[in-house]
This record gives C-alpha cells, structure tokens and sequence, in this order.
C-alpha cells in the first residue's frame, strides 16, 4: 500500500490525490480514525496503482524536456543546439539555440525568458484573434506561474496566462484563449458559458479531453538539474 502523505484538516471528506511527481496523498477530517482511512484507501488501490502508474510512465516520455534536453514549443519538441557566437536564445532551423552557460540553472533561466517572450507574441496573437471573433475586449493579458491553472479571468476583464500554454498544441492554446474571453461574458461554467465557448470551438470536448492528460507541462521549469 504506497501512501506518501496523509494530510489532515477540517474538511469532511476523504480524498486521494496523486501529483505530479507520482506521490500519493489522502486528504483526510482531521478527527478521522486510522483505521478508517486505511479501509478507505485499500478500497481504491487500484485506482492508486493505476494512476501511479500512468503518470511514471508519462513522465518517463517526457523525461527529456524534464531534463531540459528538449524544449517544448506549440506542441513540438525541438533539440537544443549550443552555439559560442549566439546571443540571443532563439528559435533556428528546427533547433533552439543558445551560448553555453556556466551551469544548468543560468540555462535554465535563460531557456524560461525565451519560452515566455514566445508566449507574450504568439498567446497574445491568438489571444487578439479571438477577441474580434467574439467581439469581447479584454483588459489586459498577463503571464501566470501557476502550478494548477492555464489561465485565468477576473471582473475586471484581465485574462492571465501561465506562460507554459506556448507548449501546447496550436488547438489547445486556441481553447484556453476562448475559455478565458468566454468568462468576460459568463464568470462561471454554466451551460451558457460551454455554449459561448462551444460556438467558437465546435470540437471542445475532444481538446479538453487532450488537455486533461497534458497537466505534465504544468510541472515543467520547476526544478534545476541537479547534475551540471
């Protein structure tokens, strides 16, 4: 039985949870008795081997950009290829290229500026591509470091982007622009907010179903190599 963490507050519900780093945690009441977290947890064992599992082996497939070896960009994978007279890290016959640093983390850094000047250009593009197909006007766009979110739209009509969205696909990027316009008119997700979204993305059940197994980028620029 792999249990990682057993986190208990003054919720009133049990729940499993298992991240991105394939630990598993149990939200638990804070009076709850052990005993009846363990008959809960072993009552969804399976879930927990097979959720276990499938995030080892996602991250397993996508341990080269977790390694900084390969850098995402609108759902491609392109190689880094370092160059002494480079400048700039920019985006080169099909390679990312950039001077060698002197270590992993000021590469790291410098890879991260790259990736979030391309999300400002080409986020922003779609993101005013969009707004005169919907005839909404957002306030302003901002970039996010959020753990857990794509996006964000608040009352003031300011629409906030984590800034690995420009790793997506082109079709999910697409998706998260018009979610977040379509919460200028509906701060909610009613039925009539997936209808202003569904009106512009005929096909959005099918890309929120390729998003959902895409929360892996979410996690990605979060830690430094430890090896030089």
């Amino acid at each position: 039985m792999k249990i990682d963490y057993i986190q208990r507050t003054a919720r009133k519900t049990l729940a499993i949870v298992v991240n991105e780093k394939s630990q598993v945690i149990v939200k638990a009441p804070k009076y709850m008795s052990n005993e009846e977290i363990l008959r809960f947890i072993k009552s969804k064992q399976k879930w927990i081997d097979t959720k276990v599992s499938e995030i080892q082996r996602q991250n397993q497939i996508h341990n080269d950009l977790f390694q900084y070896r390969k850098i995402l960009i609108c759902g491609k994978k392109y190689d880094i290829l370092h160059d002494k007279c480079a400048k700039d890290v920019s985006l080169r016959n099909g390679y990312i290229v950039m001077k060698p640093q002197i270590s992993a983390k000021k590469e790291v850094n410098r890879l991260e500026k790259f990736l979030k000047n391309c999300c400002i250009e080409i986020v922003g593009q779609r993101l005013k591509y969009f707004s005169n197909i919907m005839q909404l006007e957002p306030k302003e766009m901002r970039l996010i470091n959020a753990k857990h979110r794509w996006g964000t739209c608040d009352s003031e009509r300011v629409i906030s982007f984590n800034w690995r969205l420009v790793m997506m696909p082109p079709s999910i990027i697409d998706y998260v622009v018009v979610h977040e316009l379509a919460h200028i008119m509906e701060m909610n997700h009613s039925n009539a907010f997936w209808a202003i979204v569904a009106a512009v993305l005929p096909n959005v059940k099918e890309t929120r179903a390729v998003l959902k197994k895409s929360n892996f980028v979410l996690q990605l620029f979060r830690e430094i190599p430890t090896t030089e």
